[in-house]
């Protein structure tokens, strides 16, 4: 049976990976690998990867984010991780293998949230976030279940961005997922009708199972 430490999580804008990512780093005890975080860390801590991403302002280049990425790794080498959101590029993907390999390790599977685009856009619509907290829900709240203040529509959650933020993630991110099927480490999860995410939680673990027991 296979040992899985290192998971990477893919799918589309608002396929629910927020809340998988949260099921898989409690199940598996993964630690989650936010790159956005990482900047942020960086960029606060003054270091020259920090410099290079704060000067990049909105575009932060590949090396950048990448060495960020491989920092990280090395030192989380011992526990079991997820990423979320890397890679988003088949480059990306490529970098992070020869950076794995370099430390003696490997993706060992990615799982692939294959959400319907009528679904996805429907969620969309439905779709706030707190402004204070950062909890997103799905059912249209008007406040917040954590903490009770006033939901808002997300800024990128309109008819003109999504279309721009599926184009992309069809013209780059797509390409990783096959990528990685070519190397026979993609477990594909297919949501085609709206359930309750408990269900399509029970469905990757019951995936990974069968994963593990090839």
């Amino acid at each position: 049976m296979k040992t899985l430490k290192r998971f990477v999580l893919v799918g589309a804008p608002a396929s629910g990976k927020g809340t998988q990512s949260s099921f898989l780093s409690e199940t598996y005890g993964l630690k989650p690998l936010s790159t956005g975080a990482l900047l942020r860390a960086e960029i606060a801590a003054g270091s020259q990867l920090g410099m290079e991403a704060k000067d990049a302002a909105m575009f932060v280049p590949d090396e950048v984010v990448n060495g960020i990425v491989a920092k990280w790794l090395g030192e989380n080498k011992d526990c079991g991780c997820l990423l979320d959101g890397y890679p988003r590029t088949v480059a990306q993907a490529e970098t992070l293998d020869t950076n794995l390999t370099q430390l003696g390790m490997e993706v060992d599977i990615v799982i692939y949230l294959n959400v319907a685009l009528e679904l996805i856009q429907a969620r969309m619509l439905k779709r706030k976030a707190c402004p204070k907290c950062g909890e997103t829900t799905r059912n249209g709240e008007e406040t917040c279940p954590k903490c009770g203040t006033p939901m808002i529509v997300r800024t990128d959650d309109n008819p003109e961005a999504f279309a721009k933020r599926w184009k992309d993630y069809e013209s780059l991110t797509q390409p990783v997922i096959e990528h990685y099927r070519a190397q026979g480490k993609v477990v594909q999860i297919d949501v085609v009708e709206e359930g309750e995410p408990e269900d399509v939680s029970a469905r990757i673990a019951a995936a990974v199972r069968a994963y593990c027991e090839k």
